[in-house]
């Protein structure tokens, strides 16, 4: 999965590097935005629900642009994602538990720097968020349903808006590089084999 799902908010950011479009035909231009950030960052996002609660959900993604690997952390949660492009791998670890799972990265195939977005894309205007100026694009998320995505000129996500509602947006961003314990994997834990449907 390389475009935008809202069906699970602990995955939710795990293919947000990579919004829509890798499953179109058709070639990036400079008319496409960079949807892999082109530096390492540390971007905090509130994520809000597609109905109308207020189970409001906070995750911090962060990101190494030398290592290819992406690290998810839901704020509700102990439980964490690295994603190792270079590898194809994305490894769920829980600590408490002391396991960790490791599938196949969703996407990995159309990850790659300086790459910019396959697909249909439609720029809509800009916007400033988290005091950042960004980019809107319009384009067509998983379910094939508009969406309207906010990106840094260097690809970093900054808001999702569906149906004209916020779903997901940025509340602080750091443009810092990222240390290699970042993305480490503990030693020890056991390896639970992912449930195949």
């Amino acid at each position: 999965m390389t475009r935008f799902s809202y069906r699970s908010g602990q995955a939710l950011l795990v293919a947000g590097l990579l919004l829509a479009g890798a499953g179109h035909a058709s070639a990036a231009t400079d008319e496409t935005p960079f949807v892999t950030p082109q530096d390492d960052v540390d971007v905090t996002y509130t994520i809000y629900p597609p109905h109308d609660t207020k189970e409001v959900m906070t995750q911090r993604m962060r990101w190494s642009s030398g290592r290819m690997m992406q690290r998810v952390d839901p704020g509700n949660a102990t439980t964490y994602m690295v994603t190792d492009y270079h590898a194809g791998t994305l490894t769920v670890v829980n600590p408490e538990q002391k396991i960790r799972t490791v599938i196949p990265a969703p996407g990995a195939g159309n990850v790659q720097m300086g790459q910019r977005a396959q697909g249909n894309w439609l720029r809509t205007g800009t916007a400033t968020v988290a005091n950042i100026p960004c980019t809107l694009w319009q384009t067509q998320d998983t379910d094939q349903r508009p969406s309207e995505i906010c990106y840094t000129d260097d690809g970093v996500m900054l808001e999702v808006i569906r149906d004209g509602k916020v779903m997901v947006e940025a509340t602080a961003v750091t443009r810092a590089p990222q240390a290699d314990d970042v993305f480490a994997i503990p030693s020890g834990l056991k390896e639970l084999r992912a449930a195949h449907p």
